[in-house]
């Protein structure tokens, strides 16, 4: 009896202590209307629980307006079925400490509606919802993230619903021990609307979460010394307008020890937002920008639909400083040590994938395998020939190179990559190759294969590469297999099928054939020797070259018969204008060749440029009309007519005077016309002060608002936005203002803006700003003399930010920005 009754005590007292873990809101004052300010009755329902060593904090349902709720050591929320802690729309609600904020570098996101600094044991479970009104933070400043986890030890959310932030939707800075569990969050409310960002954190879970954001999906960055590392990723769905599993773009730290895996990418059930794109920008993004390492990534069993780029790698030099809060420019980083599998795409983009390093600084130790991607396509073979810049100091972005030279992937600045089972396919016929690889060593591919067209140079491209090994292809019939250019070296091409191919190795002028090694493949030629064809090209002039290597005579035909030692030998480039089809062998001693096979059409003339083309002008301006085509003669008209051989014959600068369309076309005897040049030309008065057009609109780059109908127009007193009606997202802007000089010389100017911006001096471009996210500064010099010039300013907004301003400095006087003061 007595050990029952002792029994029974300790069950009471060990209810009681099991009922002291749980703190009901209610009970501490909470009003549950969705309109009573909350934030002090929770914070004491909160601060009672670890007052008492810890527990749950109970939400039953209802809407509990709030400001910021600040976790304690031990506690946890529990938002049961049915409640939402609804963020206050006033942003002095959120004030707990200006110090605290959310990511050490964006001086407009400050604070949080869950906020947690160094604690243990906390985190936020349960069936509700987190609502953080986002789109009543549009435009201001020290926007609230909605959750904020910093310094903390040992977190998990699990369960709920995060929706509508201020800002970034959650933020674990320097967190030791995060889990993120089957939670559902749709960020979409305003700007920066990151789905997760994971800063300088390690041992960190996310599993099961099913997202929507309007900017980047799942996001690891290091935003100072600290490293991300041990995080393990799986079964997530993610939706975005952005990039849906990236890590960068700010990685001082690094990243390392990152495995991902069982997640789907698709685009935004939205169609319209703040950043990124309809179709979503990078499936996956790895970017290297400001120093810093990215190591043992491994990322395999993604299904996307839709994105810009199904991959995007990037190692540059972006260099980001911040010197007030101790971090300078680090060098160069490093990526090493990736492996991306299993990986199906379909409807990407015309873009392409790419993976590009800096010169110098390879990206190392990639490997790239059972892919398949099926592509928009629609590229043509200017596009594939196009030589693309390096811009490594600026924002990173799948998108920033333009469409790429490859439908599939363009590889450059690379050293040990690896690419097996890889398979491309588009639904608009590709005029580039499937893959180009420029400065890549130690490259091996097995077993790929993609579509092509007839035209395109090659299923693969190789330019200034070397020790290639390329082995079990067995691609579907095409004309070209494989393009090696650029003095690229040590080429190994053994065990593949290109029986199939017509021409399955090419090679230009910079190639020895000592570097090549080519044996054990199916293609009807057993030898080297049989295998290589002459390259015949045919230039935009008519001329054509053919090219073999070593000492063979080369032998050729124009008109479609079987050349022999007997057809025309080749000497010297020859123009062949019209339409006809070259075949060419070469024959040294008793081996032959292979036979190439080019068809070319009839010539055309080159398309005239027109100098200045698209501009706005005061009195008058002098139009010049040139074509690359010796001889040709350029017809023109001023009223919109379509030219011909009836219409202006160009002798001279075109003076116009006044709103008109100029069309162009260029003749040649034995050519095909060229293709037709337009340009329109606006008038604008001359007004003291700012002229500005605003158009409506979206746009991904600078549109040619010439052609566009403003929606309206005005006079401001700068080239800022102060004092210019605009929508909050999707605008842009003309601006003309006209400065009298009166000390010749040299002059800076300064154009600042996000999104996009242009600087034109007296129709001359002198600034070309791609600020995309956030705002950047690009600087522009040129000589001006007495007298009266033209400052033109093109910007468009695309979301986010807003932001455009036009500084000057020159003889006399230092770097201020031009206002009316500064004006004729």
């Amino acid at each position: 009896m007595r050990n029952t009754l002792i029994l029974i005590l300790l069950l009471f007292a060990g209810s009681l202590s099991a009922q002291k873990a749980f703190y009901n809101v209610l009970d501490y004052g909470a009003v549950p209307d969705g309109k009573t300010l909350n934030t002090e009755a929770i914070n004491k329902a909160v601060n009672r629980c670890a007052d008492n060593g810890g527990g749950t904090v109970i939400f039953p349902a209802g809407t509990y307006l709030t400001g910021t709720i600040q976790m304690q050591d031990n506690v946890l929320l529990h938002l049961e079925a049915g409640s939402t802690i609804l963020g206050s729309k006033n942003i002095e609600d959120y004030r707990v400490n200006k110090k605290l904020i959310s990511n050490n570098k964006q001086d407009d996101i400050n604070g949080a509606l869950i906020l947690s600094i160094g604690r243990k044991n906390t985190g936020i479970t349960g069936f509700g919802v987190i609502d953080g009104q986002g789109n009543s933070f549009y435009g201001k400043d020290n926007r609230p993230v909605l959750l904020f986890f910093n310094r903390c030890k040992d977190v998990t959310v699990e369960g709920v619903t995060l929706q509508h932030p201020p800002a970034w939707t959650q933020h674990y800075m320097k967190c030791n021990g995060v889990t993120i569990r089957d939670i559902k969050v749709f960020a979409h409310g305003g700007e920066n609307n990151d789905m997760v960002d994971i800063n300088q954190s390690r041992n960190v879970v996310i599993t099961g979460l099913n997202g929507d954001s309007d900017d980047d999906g799942i996001t690891l960055k290091s935003t100072a010394e600290g490293l991300v590392e041990k995080v393990a990723i799986s079964d997530c769905h993610i939706r975005t307008r952005t990039n849906a599993i990236k890590m960068g773009t700010e990685s001082y730290g690094g990243f390392r020890d990152i495995a991902i895996t069982n997640c789907t990418i698709s685009p935004s059930v939205t169609k319209t937002g703040f950043s990124g794109a309809d179709e979503g920008l990078a499936g996956i993004a790895l970017e290297i920008v400001d120093g810093g390492i990215m190591e043992n990534i491994a990322i395999s069993n993604i299904v996307m639909e839709g994105t810009t780029s199904p991959i995007f790698i990037r190692l540059g030099n972006r260099a980001r400083n911040y010197p007030e809060l101790g971090l300078e420019s680090k060098p160069v980083g490093s990526i090493n040590n990736v492996k991306i599998s299993n990986i199906i795409a379909r409807n990407a983009s015309k873009t392409g994938c790419s993976i590009v390093g800096e010169i110098g600084h390879p990206i190392r130790n990639v490997t790239i395998s059972n892919v398949k991607i099926n592509f928009k396509g629609g590229g043509t073979l200017w596009e594939g020939l196009a030589e693309k810049p390096e811009l490594i100091n600026e924002y990173p972005e799948c998108v920033r190179l333009g469409t790429l030279p490859a439908y599939g992937f363009f590889v450059r600045h690379v050293d040990g990559i690896t690419f097996r089972d890889l398979e491309f396919t588009y639904d608009k016929e590709e005029h580039r190759p499937a893959m180009l690889f420029n400065d890549v060593h130690n490259l091996k591919i097995f077993n790929f294969d993609a579509q092509i067209s007839d035209d395109a140079r090659g299923k693969i491209v190789l330019q200034n590469s070397s020790n290639v090994f390329i082995n079990g292809c067995s691609p579907v019939p095409a004309r070209r297999f494989l393009q090696i250019e650029k003095q690229s070296r040590d080429i190994f091409i053994t065990g593949n099928n290109l029986s199939t191919i017509q021409k399955p190795i090419s090679i230009d002028e910079t190639i020895k054939t000592s570097d090549l090694h080519i044996e054990q493949n199916l293609t009807g030629n057993t030898n080297l020797f049989g295998i290589l064809q002459p390259n015949i090209r045919r230039d935009s002039l008519g001329k054509v070259t053919i090219y073999y290597p070593d000492s063979a005579d080369i032998y050729y035909t124009t008109d479609g018969s079987t050349p022999t030692d007997k057809s025309l030998r080749y000497t010297e480039p020859f123009e062949q204008i019209g339409t006809c089809t070259i075949k060419a062998i070469a024959i040294d001693g008793k081996r032959t060749s292979g036979t190439a096979v080019e068809q070319f059409p009839t010539l055309n003339v080159l398309t005239p440029a027109i100098t200045p083309k698209d501009q706005f002008f005061h009195k008058k301006i002098k139009v010049t009309l040139t074509s690359k085509t010796p001889g040709a003669n350029i017809y023109y008209t001023l009223d919109g007519s379509k030219p011909d051989k009836n219409a202006m014959l160009y002798k001279k600068p075109v003076v116009i005077t006044q709103d008109v369309q100029l069309r162009a076309i260029a003749i040649k005897e034995g050519y095909k016309p060229s293709s037709e040049a337009s340009s329109k030309f606006k008038t604008i008065e001359k007004k003291p002060g700012v002229q500005y057009k605003y158009y409506k609109g979206r746009w991904t780059h600078l549109p040619e608002f010439i052609e566009l109908t403003p929606a309206r127009s005005g006079i401001t007193n700068k080239f800022s936005l102060d004092g210019i009606k605009t929508t909050d997202i999707y605008f842009g802007l003309v601006m003309h203002a006209f400065v009298n000089i009166k000390n010749a010389g040299e002059y800076t100017f300064f154009l600042i803006s996000n999104d996009g911006s242009k600087l034109l001096i007296d129709h001359r471009e002198l600034i070309d700003n791609d600020g995309a996210h956030g705002s950047v500064e690009e600087t522009g010099k040129t000589n001006l003399s007495k007298g009266i010039h033209l400052i033109e300013v093109r910007y468009f907004q695309a979301g986010g930010g807003k932001n455009l301003k036009l500084f000057w400095q020159g003889p006399g006087f230092e770097k201020k920005e031009i206002t009316k003061d500064d004006l004729k």
